[in-house]
């Protein structure tokens, strides 16, 4: 049973957009077809033969106005202000209802075994004086209160349904964006970076230094992790914190005389989760401001504690000379806090101090 229950929840979330539409319309076109086949056998208002033919026309109707309205009037001109062609759309509207239960009507009196009170009743409300009263306002008014006894359930269904259809698309919106936040802070192991450790790498090898291996393997690590292991929505935490490892040392390898680097773990490391490449970008834009002065000493402590549904951490750089004050408004850590807002909602505190000669981050996460 809950492998069964696990499947048919996948099935449904992985349905595409189209054929979620699809099946929404087929359940609303049954739903209607039950209410039409109620309203027409309700006490006062019954028939002694079958009414599906005026449950057909009824239906018909409802199935164009709800795409009219769904597809075309609401978003294209009721939400983007257009008054005069919401209305002219209303009026056409009015004309089309009775265009249409004429036509129906006069087609189901020529080819269908009607009864004879369902022919007198299609007669009567929809065929007689057809075209004369089209230019009558007393007619018009009428025509729209029977408009509307047949077309309010199905109207209300309409706005109820392009609601659903919003809030669907804003939550595929979201997950692109969100999709295009992660992209975009891969592309924040950023390709400077990437070329001072392959010169470092590169005068490593000339001199035949020892540490050559090291930032190799560091660095396939780093790649690794960011083009082929986060791609789902969450990843182990013990896979994050050796992603910062592999980092830090490729920094330490870096800025050797300059740079002092203490970092560590306080806390057991189980099967936490955590969404990818969330803790890199505070760490690693504290590097990327030293840039500015490349020459100027600096200390930098990480440290990160974990617990059983929190993990937090906190970062701190103290610099010798003054730098500019680019770390908050840096658009990586803009990111990032978008990201956090994204994933953690409620369930997240980050507190930023900054100076000339002090960066503080404590960021604490709620799992």
């Amino acid at each position: 049973m809950p492998e069964s229950a696990s499947l048919t929840t996948f099935s449904w979330k992985s349905l595409s957009s189209r054929t979620t539409t699809v099946l929404l319309q087929l359940l609303l076109w049954v739903v209607l077809g039950v209410f039409y086949f109620a309203w027409n056998n309700r006490p006062n208002f019954s028939f002694e033969g079958p009414v599906w033919p005026l449950v057909a026309l009824q239906l018909g109707f409802s199935v164009l106005l709800f795409n009219a309205l769904v597809y075309l009037i609401i978003p294209l001109w009721l939400l983007r202000g257009r008054t005069w062609q919401a209305l002219a759309a209303g009026v056409a509207v009015l004309y089309a209802f009775e265009l249409w239960m004429y036509v129906g009507s006069r087609l189901a009196q020529t080819y269908l075994p009607l009864s004879p009170v369902m022919h007198r009743v299609l007669q009567q409300f929809y065929v007689t004086g057809f075209w004369g009263k089209l230019l009558n306002p007393a007619a018009q008014l009428n025509a729209f209160f029977g408009l509307l006894a047949i077309v309010l359930f199905p109207v209300l269904i309409s706005f109820l349904a392009y609601a659903l259809v919003i809030d669907r698309r804003r939550l595929a919106l979201e997950r692109d964006h969100l999709h295009l936040e992660l992209g975009y802070l891969k592309s924040q192991i950023n390709p400077q970076f990437l070329f001072n450790t392959l010169g470092s790498l590169h005068t490593l090898t000339r001199t035949r230094d020892e540490r050559a291996g090291d930032v190799v393997l560091h660095l396939a690590d780093l790649m690794r992790y960011t083009l082929y292991e986060t791609d789902s929505e969450r990843v182990p935490l013990s896979r994050e914190l050796e992603f910062l490892e592999d980092y830090l040392a490729l920094e330490r390898l870096r800025r050797p005389e300059t740079l002092s680097i203490t970092h560590k773990v306080v806390g057991a490391v189980a099967e936490q989760q955590l969404a990818p490449l969330l803790l890199h970008p505070f760490l690693e834009r504290l590097f990327a401001g030293l840039d500015d002065a490349p020459q100027a000493a600096a200390n930098i402590h990480s440290e990160v504690r974990v617990g059983a549904e929190e993990v937090s951490l906190t970062l701190e750089r103290t610099t010798e000379e003054p730098l500019p004050l680019t770390y908050r408004t840096d658009a990586a850590i803009g990111a990032a806090l978008r990201r956090l807002a994204l994933h953690y909602p409620d369930h997240h505190a980050v507190h930023l101090t900054e100076t000339d000669q002090l960066v503080r981050v404590q960021l604490t996460i709620r799992l």
